[in-house]
């Protein structure tokens, strides 16, 4: 193994280790991250478990730091990631995802697991945070205080539906385009985690007219990427190769 190689495999798991401790020491006898989106309302915010998903991609991520020292994971750990996840980790904006699943496809449920799938879920989790962090950022919700102190939600107004709802058809073609991307050769774990969001706007909005239309959308999201498959089952060309499951 080149000198440059097993420099970039320890550089990875370094950063691997800043992510986790910087994410430890961030909340550390503070709230958690569900409760620091929480704790700004908004008529977009989702259910608290979403969070959840960062704990998947960490654990993935965990995993890709020990497979990329396997031989089967060499190439697409050190030419298809290469040093993406550093510039990644640090930046946590460029995404790179389905440039590792057009150059370098997975050969095994391996490759899927350990060097796709955490990749993925992070480019669609970063996707989806970042129109839930946009609401954080510029919106706000409406309350009424009655004559005992209590506070209560008001209903969105028409500009917050009309946000919400850019809000929602985004997230929704993103998941989409996920599918589609190159005759359906997508990123169909990308697709799932921006539905799993929209189920959790869908259960945490009250009124109903946020509440049913993030049903729509998440019933779509979910359904839309297992399109290639109901088309197989039903012994139907889907136009091109089915997208992979994992990435």
């Amino acid at each position: 193994m080149a000198r440059e190689h097993t420099l970039q495999k320890v550089v990875n798991i370094l950063v691997y280790a800043f992510l986790i401790t910087a994410t430890v020491l961030s909340f550390s006898g503070k709230k958690n991250l569900a409760d620091v989106f929480t704790s700004f309302e908004t008529y977009f915010d989702p259910a608290p478990w979403v969070f959840t998903v960062w704990t998947v991609i960490y654990f993935l991520l965990g995993g890709f730091i020990i497979y990329q020292w396997f031989d089967q994971a060499h190439e697409s750990a050190l030419h298809g990631v290469g040093w993406h996840f550093v510039i990644s980790a640090i930046l946590n904006t460029l995404w790179f995802s389905l440039l590792l699943e057009s150059e370098f496809t997975a050969n095994n449920w391996w490759d899927r697991l350990f060097l796709h799938a955490p990749f993925s879920l992070w480019h669609g989790w970063s996707v989806f945070i970042a129109v839930v962090t946009s609401f954080v950022a510029f919106t706000d919700v409406e309350h009424q205080v009655d004559h005992d102190g209590n506070s209560t939600i008001l209903p969105p107004d028409v500009l917050h539906i009309v946000l919400f709802y850019i809000g929602i058809v985004f997230l929704s073609l993103t998941a989409i385009f996920y599918v589609e991307y190159k005759g359906q050769k997508g990123d169909v774990t990308s697709a799932w985690v921006i539905a799993f969001g929209l189920w959790a706007i869908f259960v945490q909005q009250p009124f109903a007219t946020t509440h049913w239309g993030a049903l729509a959308a998440a019933i779509i999201t979910t359904l839309w990427p297992a399109k290639p498959y109901v088309l197989k089952a039903l012994g139907r060309s889907t136009g091109g190769e089915n997208a992979p499951l994992l990435g």
